[in-house]
């Protein structure tokens, strides 16, 4: 796994809020670039949304079946059972993102993103962030 760092995740609205209540503390990926333990996630909120609205810091990423990821987490990632069966069809590895500290930030607008990252588009999956990057974004929400 690479060190931990900074990089935008997108996320359903939905799933967003729940993460940043505290309720959903298990993001689930059928796949996603690595890496590290202590990386912060910044979620940006798909559309309608269309805005990065908080953050959160990676505690592990656990790989295994979608069956045996669904026993040893799925009463914390947010979704009832037929929801995360249909996500996972077809798939022989399921990854589950475990989240702390998860904390709401003003939002920052798609066109604000912009602004601040030329030529921005919300990841299909994930984006890092480079330093100045990660600095300009702090700037924007007045530091967290």
């Amino acid at each position: 796994m690479s060190s931990a760092g900074d990089a935008i995740i997108s996320i359903r609205p939905h799933y967003a809020d729940a993460i940043l209540k505290g309720t959903k503390t298990v993001e689930l990926r059928r796949r996603i670039p690595s890496i590290g333990d202590g990386t912060r996630l910044w979620i940006y909120a798909t559309r309608p949304t269309a805005a990065l609205i908080g953050s959160a810091t990676l505690k592990k990423i656990i790989e295994k079946s979608p069956d045996e990821l669904w026993t040893h987490c799925g009463d914390k990632t947010g979704v009832d059972r037929s929801t995360y069966d249909a996500y996972f069809e077809g798939a022989s590895v399921a990854l589950g993102l475990f989240l702390s500290r998860a904390r709401r930030v003003p939002p920052v607008t798609i066109e604000c993103l912009r602004e601040i990252f030329d030529g921005f588009h919300p990841p299909q999956v994930l984006a890092r962030l480079t330093e100045p990057n990660k600095l300009s974004l702090l700037n924007e929400i007045g530091g967290i």
